[in-house]
């Protein structure tokens, strides 16, 4: 989908300028903050911070998972509690906030420019959840969800806190399972698209999270020692299968496919936040610890289900990252200064054993890169000034340097020394209740260490091979950021922004001419072009207590294929992607409903003789919640797929794609409907 980002941010000015006269609930905002008291979201009920947050104008919670952010600084998210953050990476910001119970809430702050300039996160926009001097209690929320395999499977989740003005404390936990089918049928054709084999490929599968995290902060010295820890497991046990038919349905093959995974990350950090004279000082530290383990099988049958071949995989990888960030700032006579650093420790220990046996028993299959050990060891620096030009003006500067050296030993003895400069400026610029900003920074992407070492995807019958010499991706950013504040609570959010992409991560491929595979890697220079949307729009008179809340990311990628040497888009990325939701809220009848829809446009994978394209479901969710009993919120959510299907396509071509199409293979996954029963209230 080609976009006009210049119309985009054009739309939003005009808004602007078409705004009427201030009418609504909410101030207008003072400085670079604009203020929700408690009672603004009493109109929906909330039990929880993270009600309260998803229910804020203009503004969208950062769930990406914080181990795709590259250290500390980039793992921090978009909100605070109480103007400070969690010392620690591994917790989700909704588990976070979630532990939060909405009676504690006093109000939450939106804020924008100055007041957020110099912040580590780079965020334009941050959320600031003010809490009570002294609280104590909790919160639960209980339930089952039922999908097409009509097994209940509970989930729930509590939160305990206590603070007053010497100590604060709080205690956390998750459970969520779920068990499902999805039931895939596909149709393989020649290449002359001539229909020669049919597919089912039924994957019923179970997972589990489960999850305990807390916190504890006292005072000590001149600041507060805060101390958290979380604790999490991951299960997955799936018992798929893939049986080919002619296009008649006689049998022509079977394959079975169980698989098993299980992950456990254990993680503590430790934060001292004070004085120290003039300045003000924090120090953080660190240390997160991961173990998974997964096991599969493709076991070949035959037409007459005798055996054929088998393949069997055993993956086992450790790791670890260790962080020690330390910050320190102070008001100059023109603006603030922070000046920082930050040191990491990052390993990986990772072990893939794969056997093949055709009747005579399993034997060794060798992967490059296997058996692998990574250490990073990596340190950063930086300095940023922040300079309110005047009422309307606001200036944030900021230069970064980091230094990172990767070893490996094991099947591949190497290394490698990493230097990148990160420069980063914006200016802020009031416009009544509205702000535009313009940035341009310097970015570095973080390495997933598990793409260093190799694996098979079995039930697909290709291999992924590991890539010592994969670098991460780094762009040069220039953005346009317009947040508009209008009356009657609507609020809009446009972010524009044009990257220019060097050492673009993708899919490369790997080894010797006529013994290659595909594996991460870089391939040269590329550029994203895009805008993202977030907003808020009251829809009285016309729906009594409606609102609908739209948020979008409409972006163009390309770069050079390095296989055929064209023009393409990036590998595994979803280019745009739209969430509406709307909720009518019926407070005398102490009920609410609403829907919610969300689509994907495909992503794909362009690999060495092959183009592998999947699109998630086109989902339409509906809820119907009440408060009828006192001091409880009970929530019904239907979940379904809007078309029914998740797509997926897969285009061989033979020796590679400089070649002619040989074969394609298409369908559907079915997922089925699900629905969630919950019940939440606090103590």
């Amino acid at each position: 989908m080609r976009i006009s980002v210049c119309a985009a941010l054009g739309a939003a000015l005009w808004l602007c300028a078409r705004e009427s006269p201030a009418q609504d609930s909410t101030p207008v905002p003072a400085a670079d903050r604009v203020v929700y008291d408690a009672a603004y979201y009493s109109a929906f009920a909330p039990r929880t911070a993270l009600d309260m947050v998803e229910q804020t104008p203009g503004f969208v919670l950062d769930a990406v998972e914080n181990d795709e952010r590259r250290g500390f600084a980039g793992a921090v998210g978009n909100v605070l509690i109480d103007g400070q953050r969690l010392g620690a990476k591994s917790q989700n910001l909704r588990d976070v906030l979630g532990r939060v119970a909405a009676k504690e809430v006093l109000r939450i702050e939106i804020l924008r420019g100055a007041e957020v300039a110099g912040d580590a996160s780079g965020a334009p926009v941050l959320a600031n959840v003010v809490r009570t001097i002294t609280a104590g209690g909790g919160t639960w929320q209980a339930g089952a969800e039922m999908t097409n395999e009509h097994r209940p499977e509970p989930n729930g989740q509590f939160g305990w806190s206590g603070r007053d003005a010497a100590l604060e404390y709080s205690l956390g936990g998750n459970l969520y399972r779920h068990d499902h089918l999805s039931d895939g049928r596909f149709e393989i054709r020649d290449g002359d698209d001539r229909l020669i084999a049919r597919k089912d490929q039924p994957i019923p599968h179970r997972n589990g999270e489960y999850v305990l995290n807390g916190q504890v902060a006292l005072p000590l010295g001149a600041g507060k020692l805060s101390v958290t820890g979380q604790s999490y497991l991951f299960t997955h046990d799936e018992t798929s299968s893939q049986r080919v038919t002619t296009p008649d349905g006689e049998p022509l093959s079977d394959e079975l496919d169980p698989f098993r995974e299980r992950t456990r990350t254990n993680e503590a950090g430790i934060t001292w936040a004070g004085a120290a004279g003039e300045w003000d000082v924090n120090l953080t530290g660190l240390a997160t610890r991961k173990q998974r383990h997964w096991h599969a099988t493709a076991t070949l049958l035959d037409a007459d289900d005798a055996f054929d071949s088998e393949f069997d995989q055993d993956v086992r990888q450790r790791s670890g990252e260790s962080i020690v960030r330390g910050t320190m700032s102070r008001a100059l006579a023109a603006g603030r200064l922070e000046i920082g650093a930050e040191t990491a420790i990052n390993t990986l220990d990772g072990h893939t054993a794969l056997t093949l046996d055709t009747g005579g028993g399993a034997a060794p299959v060798e992967l490059p890169n296997a058996d692998l050990r990574v250490k990073e060891t990596r340190g950063e620096a930086f300095a940023s000034h922040v300079w309110r030009l005047s009422d309307l003006w606001s200036l944030d500067s900021r230069l970064a340097a980091e230094t990172s050296r990767l070893s490996f030993t094991g099947d591949t003895e190497q290394s490698v020394t990493l230097t990148y400069v990160k420069p980063r400026v914006q200016l802020s610029r009031k416009l009544g209740r509205h702000q535009l900003q313009v940035r341009a920074f310097r970015d570095v992407g973080q390495l997933d260490f598990t793409d260093f070492v190799s694996t098979a995807e079995l039930a697909n019958d290709s291999v992924i091979g590991g890539n010592p010499d994969l670098k991460p991706q780094t762009f040069w950013a220039i953005e346009v950021d317009a947040d508009l504040r209008f009356t009657d609570d609507a609020a809009l959010r446009v972010r524009a922004f044009r990257h220019f992409v060097d050492d673009v991560a993708d899919i490369v491929p790997i080894g010797s001419p006529g013994n290659r595979i595909d594996a991460p890697g870089n391939i040269g220079r590329g550029k994203v072009l895009g805008a993202e949307i977030s907003a808020r729009v009251p829809l009285a008179p016309v729906l009594k207590g409606g609102t609908l809340n739209v948020s979008a990311l409409l972006q163009d990628t390309e770069a050079t294929d390095p296989v055929t040497g064209r023009k393409r888009k990036f590998s595994d990325t979803y280019e745009n992607h739209l969430r509406a939701e709307l909720r009518q809220d019926l407070n005398a009848a102490k009920l609410a409903w609403g829907a919610t829809f969300e689509m994907y446009t495909p992503d794909t994978d362009y690999r060495l003789d092959e183009t592998f394209s999947f699109r998630e479901l086109r989902r339409l969710d509906l809820f119907v919640e009440t408060t009828w009993i006192e001091d409880f919120k009970v929530r019904l959510e239907v979940q379904s797929a809007l078309n029914g299907t998740e797509w997926r396509e897969r285009r061989f071509y033979s020796p590679d794609r400089t070649s002619t199409l040989s074969g394609r293979e298409v369908g559907n996954f079915y997922p089925g409907h699900w629905w969630l029963l919950t019940v939440s209230s606090t103590f």
